[in-house]
């Protein structure tokens, strides 16, 4: 804990995370067992610290700012690196915290996830049971990843697209799926997928079958 962060101050910043946009002086007081007056005085200082967001309301309420969050461990712990090829260290305290699963994954206002079934995709690392992070658009550009509803059935579908003439080929990511073919018109592109978060279960590697 940085040490401009007294108990009292950590209180009051807990507090206000805790309430959202409730954290009125008269809440987080009630909360931490101080007196508003006592918060308010604090808060000014949490404010030049950076804590807490500016505000030019006087009962406006007390918003912790993104450093607030890293320093109260508000987030998902980084416990350094690990190596994919020579074998390394594994750190044993966090070096750093990701403020949560948007901000890590860059994900913007609109976006949202579908939760995959099926083994289509698996050859960009997409497989059954994962999350895909989708950014609403009608326009993607040849060989990106897209949601596209198919045409005459009430059903979508995540596939590389690309146009070829007056038709759209969706292309699978598995060599054991066909493509499939459908006259531009009858296409509507629902979303791109631009993040995928993987809790599925990877199979046993063919070399260790």
């Amino acid at each position: 804990m940085p040490p401009d962060l007294t108990r009292t101050r950590t209180a009051i910043l807990n507090a206000a995370l805790q309430l959202g946009v409730n954290a009125t002086l008269g809440a987080v007081a009630a909360q931490v067992g101080v007196s508003k007056q006592a918060v308010s005085f604090q808060a000014g200082i949490l404010r030049g610290l950076g804590y807490l967001e500016p505000s030019a309301e006087r009962y406006a309420p007390l918003i912790a700012t993104d450093r607030a969050k890293v320093a109260l461990g508000h987030g998902l712990p980084i416990y350094g690196s690990i190596a994919a090829g020579p074998p390394g260290l594994a750190e044993q305290s966090p070096d750093d915290y990701t403020l949560s699963l948007e901000t890590l994954l860059d994900m913007r206002n609109g976006d949202f996830l579908l939760r995959v079934r099926g083994e289509s995709m698996t050859g960009v690392g997409v497989l059954d049971g994962d999350y895909v992070i989708v950014r609403p658009t009608q326009e993607v550009h040849d060989g990106e990843v897209a949601v596209v509803l198919i045409p005459g059935e009430n059903a979508a579908t995540l596939k590389r697209l690309y146009h070829f003439g007056d038709q759209i080929i969706l292309m699978s990511e598995n060599p054991d799926i066909p493509r499939m073919t459908y006259p531009a018109e009858q296409v509507q592109v629902q979303g791109k997928m631009v993040g995928r978060v993987g809790v599925g279960v990877p199979r046993v590697s063919a070399r260790w079958s």
